[in-house]
């Protein structure tokens, strides 16, 4: 096939791969001088095989999407059918999950949402994948993703059994085959019954499942013992295999995962939003969601943390200059009761005075009682006394009693 030229302007290279219709090619476009992938249709004589290889072309040629692959170019002829499509260089996440590895909660958030997006874009033109799996999702460079809006992230290919929805039956499988991947087979499969896109939301759990655990949640050596464990068992839970997982993500896996199609989410959209919100866990948000949320979360402590510190700093000199003025008002009420109690002193000691001889004025010469001066001062006497006996007559009175002294004698 090194020298085959199809179409005139498409020369293969290479095998990249095989499924059970078709092998894929490397091959060089002559006419646009650009590197391509050929899918060429193995010729098995089969009119059903064709009839679902055009199918396939149909379906892919007519769906553009940033994490689906895209076809270029497509030929059904009876010859030799083949579909041109983008050439990813890089792995599969087959590739990276073949001995077992598990990745971490944003890769596969990041993973699952990008081909829950080509999904969801497929569903709404009437397509279903039908074989979802980590061999048809291509890893551009081998870089797995670890954000959901990481370009070009993944890539989703081999729409190669996928058909419109109307047609989408068991009317174009052959007798006794079932289409798709045991190992990533939903139970209505398994029974034969119509594929629809929630049947896709269950081959996506499964890879969700095996890319947390490393292992898919059935095993069995054989595809007959696979098919009636995904029609039969409940999967294990995803705990017992990593206990690390957020339980919202591990929720919604449990819930895609339900025998009954009614009971997985709606449809792919709200699949993808319920697998972005069980990503924002506190190993992400509460150190995600982003760089710009996380800044704000580290920003808002500050804050909040200032006002309980800095009142104490503005109130402290208030209160000192209240105490100082207290004080001085203190020391001014200390120094006016002083002066009060004292200023009265003077004027009343020789008040007091001049009522002793107040009662020499007796004509009869008898002595007062001591107890005499005390009775005296009643209300009204120190008003009298100071107006009508000044301490100037004091002296005077003497005279009277030298005058009286010489009439014993005579």
């Amino acid at each position: 096939m090194a020298s085959t030229v199809l179409a005139g302007r498409y020369e293969l290279g290479q095998p990249l791969g095989q499924g059970g219709m078709a092998t894929v090619y490397e091959a060089h476009d002559a006419l646009l001088d650009r590197s391509v992938a050929v899918k060429l249709l193995r010729v098995d004589g089969e009119a059903t095989a064709r009839q679902r290889f055009a199918a396939e072309a149909r379906a892919a040629a007519s769906l553009t999407h940033p994490h689906a692959v895209a076809v270029y170019d497509v030929s059904s002829g009876d010859d030799q059918p083949f579909i041109v499509m983008e050439l990813v260089r890089g792995g599969t996440l087959e590739d990276v999950l073949h001995d077992g590895e598990r990745l971490t909660t944003p890769q596969v958030v990041a993973v699952g949402s990008q081909v829950l997006a080509a999904l969801h874009a497929a569903h709404r033109r009437g397509l279903v994948h039908r074989d979802v799996k980590p061999a048809n999702i291509l890893l551009p460079d081998g870089v797995v993703p670890s954000r959901p809006d990481e370009l070009p992230g993944v890539k989703l290919a081999d729409f190669g059994i996928a058909k419109a929805t109307r047609d989408a039956t068991v009317g174009l499988t052959m007798a006794g085959q079932v289409i798709g991947t045991p190992r990533y087979l939903s139970p209505e499969q398994v029974r034969g019954q119509r594929a629809t896109p929630r049947s896709d939301l269950y081959a996506t759990a499964i890879v969700l499942y095996e890319m947390l655990a490393g292992h898919p949640p059935f095993e069995h050596d054989s595809a007959v013992g696979l098919a009636l464990a995904h029609r039969e068992d409940e999967p294990p839970p995803l705990t017992a295999s990593r206990a690390d997982v957020d339980p919202d993500l591990v929720a919604l896996i449990h819930r895609a995962l339900a025998k009954d199609p009614d009971e997985r989410p709606a449809d792919a959209a709200e699949m993808r939003e319920a697998l972005l919100r069980s990503g924002r866990s506190p190993s992400q948000t509460r150190l995600l969601p982003g760089p710009a949320a996380g800044t704000q979360h580290a920003a808002r402590p500050e804050p909040t943390r200032d006002p309980p510190v800095a009142p104490p700093a503005r109130r402290r000199p208030r209160l000192l200059w209240w105490a100082v003025v207290l004080a001085l008002l203190a020391v001014v009420g200390v120094l006016a009761v002083q002066l009060a109690t004292q200023s009265p002193a003077p004027t009343d000691e020789p008040t007091a005075q001049p009522q002793a001889p107040a009662v020499e004025a007796a004509p009869d010469g008898e002595q007062p009682d001591a107890e005499q001066p005390a009775e005296q001062p009643d209300a009204e006497q120190p008003a009298e006394q100071p107006d009508a006996e000044q301490p100037d007559p004091a002296p005077d009175e003497p005279q009277p009693e030298d005058e009286a002294e010489p009439q014993p004698t005579e």
